[in-house]
């Protein structure tokens, strides 16, 4: 059976992250944003149609072979949908009426019409529990807002979901936290920034919304207007009632101010408030459920500081997420949900199978004409050799533009597109800095082999979450002088553990023993300001003649040279 899993639609403007994932037999084989193919930053008002089709062409299948297509929101509420009775959370709804909004290229082309459509934090759910080798977790979702929620807790067994508990869209996490990023002047979208600033500054104590784990219930500090003025479940109204709070109540922060450094204790209140706010709920969780496993979900959970605190609170075993929490992901989950409700055997992710990291399509051929356009020399190099030469680079402080092999899925640069360059050196950093369009102050993440984390003295690998820079590790006094450039204003790196014997790791290891430095480098996306990430090879070199600064395009056959 083959089928698609989708979340974006064309005909509604506030849909975003755009992606697609195709399931066959009930073994997720590829998933890609939709971003990737049509350069606009999270696909805003977007369906997934490029990003589906690329995937069906990659796996030889056109649309013609689809069997059925699931969507990661809730249905509309109209006559025309037909409810199935499921006993998944939320039901599932069946309609042939919403195809031209999901797929309006495409769905004239599918066998059938008709979509199902799953409740959005059960699809969250099910992308991190399909993506994950237990049979039994928990699951907790953190969300801006999916429909009429903003927080779901879910326990599955074997396949089968229970949702424990759910909270409204007014008490959202994602919401405060994005509110608090545009306040600060970051724009939306922004939450990244706004953990990054947190770093220089530290909290006052205070607490702009709280949960009782005991009694499962939100709360305020003491004189807080919030109670009175979230009202509304829209999001757009709770963001304003946020802002007006802050304009009224965070003195001496100001929503005017034009340096950045300014909100920097506001960012560490705010950064304090959601690691309490996700610490409280884990445990909560594990009040109703007390499974061993804690699977984390939805935007929330890219929030690093917040996934350490929770995974060293002690009341899980085990705490993971994956490759794509975000919105995007929720099309993994779409797809595996509809395979199952078809009577299709799906489980989770063995671990026999690596990592579900580099899921999109091959890169496509090197484009001859744009390298002679670049005035830069293509040159076919054996795999060993690529690495030397890319290890040479680095050495002597250049940036090198990675490029290997099928793109990877979801928000993170995991080794597939990537731009590196030497942790030690602060101005291979600025380099990176002014290609990427970034600020100076925000941090570097780094990417690492296990040995890098040990000479490094890097706190251990949290497994599950190290593997996709879901956590902040605190790095010891001789890993902060020997990878200055990567580790942050508070002592921490929001570090990738690199497989061993993977095409990232062995390019690792082959830095750590050219240089006699750890293995580790910095890693960002290759991509620049307001791009997404590139994925394939003709916006690679695009990317490198717009970027003089890039010193070398390595990709897994090619040499890309100035």
């Amino acid at each position: 059976m083959i089928v698609l899993g989708l979340i974006g639609r064309s005909d509604r403007t506030w849909s975003h992250d755009a992606a697609a994932c195709l399931v066959v037999d009930g073994v997720m084989v590829g998933a890609l944003e939709q971003e990737r193919i049509s350069g606009r930053r999270h696909a805003m008002g977007e369906s997934a149609d490029d990003a589906a089709l690329a995937l069906l062409t990659a796996h030889g299948l056109t649309p013609a072979d689809v069997d059925a297509v699931g969507y990661a929101w809730g249905a509309p509420a109209e006559e025309d949908i037909r409810r199935l009775g499921s006993p998944l959370p939320g039901d599932v709804a069946v309609s042939p009426d919403h195809i031209a909004g999901v797929l309006p290229s495409l769905g004239d082309r599918l066998r059938s019409r008709e979509v199902m459509f799953f409740d959005h934090h059960l699809c969250h759910a099910a992308q991190t529990y399909y993506m994950n080798p237990h049979a039994t977790a928990d699951v907790l979702v953190l969300d801006g807002s999916g429909g009429d929620c903003s927080t779901s807790l879910f326990h599955v067994r074997d396949g089968d979901f229970r949702l424990l508990e759910r909270h409204a869209a007014k008490h959202s996490l994602g919401i405060l936290y994005e509110a608090a990023a545009y306040y600060a002047n970051m724009g939306w979208n922004a939450a990244g920034k706004l953990m990054g600033l947190a770093s220089y500054a530290a909290p006052s104590g205070r607490r702009l919304m709280t949960f009782d784990s005991a009694t499962g219930a939100f709360g305020f500090e003491p004189g807080s207007p919030m109670p009175a003025r979230l009202t509304s479940e829209d999001g757009d109204e709770i963001a304003k009632a946020w802002l007006g709070m802050f304009e009224e109540q965070v003195f001496p922060y100001s929503g005017r101010s034009g340096n950045v450094f300014d909100y920097a204790g506001f960012a560490a209140d705010v950064q304090l408030t959601l690691e309490e706010l996700g610490l409280s709920l884990a445990e909560r969780l594990h009040r109703l459920s007390g499974a061993d496993q804690l699977l984390l979900s939805g935007g929330v959970a890219l929030n690093a500081h917040m996934n350490r605190r929770i995974a060293e609170a002690g009341w899980y075993r085990g705490v993971a997420g994956t490759v794509a929490p975000h919105d995007g992901g929720t099309a993994v989950g779409a797809a595996m949900l509809t395979a199952a409700t078809l009577g299709e055997p799906v489980r989770p992710w063995s671990t026999e199978a690596g990592l579900p990291v580099m899921l999109g399509p091959a890169p496509g051929p090197l484009p001859a004409g744009l390298v002679a356009d670049l005035g830069a020399a293509a040159v076919r190099t054996e795999p060993d050799k690529v690495r030397s030469e890319a290890v040479d680079v680095l050495a002597r402080g250049g940036v090198v533009a990675w490029f290997d092999g099928p793109a990877e899925f979801g928000p993170r640069a995991l080794g597939a597109r990537s731009l590196l360059a030497d942790p030690s050196r602060r101005e291979t950093l600025d380099r990176i800095n002014r290609i990427k369009g970034r600020a100076p102050w925000r941090p570097a993440a780094l990417s690492m082999t296990a040995e890098g984390f040990t000479g490094l003295g890097l706190a251990e690998p949290l497994p599950g979450l190290s593997e996709y820079m879901l956590c902040a590790h605190p790095v010891a006094e001789r890993g902060r002088r020997a990878a200055a450039a990567g580790v942050h204003v508070d002592g921490t790196t929001r570090a990738q553990l690199v497989p061993s014997g993977t095409s990232f790791g062995l390019l690792l290891d082959e830095f750590g023993a050219t240089t006699g430095a750890a293995p580790a480098l910095i890693n960002t996306s290759l991509n620049t300001r307001g791009e997404p990430m590139v994925l394939y090879a003709d916006q690679a070199v695009a990317l490198m003649k717009e970027c003089p600064e890039v010193d070398l395009l390595v990709t897994p056959e090619y040499l890309v040279r100035r």
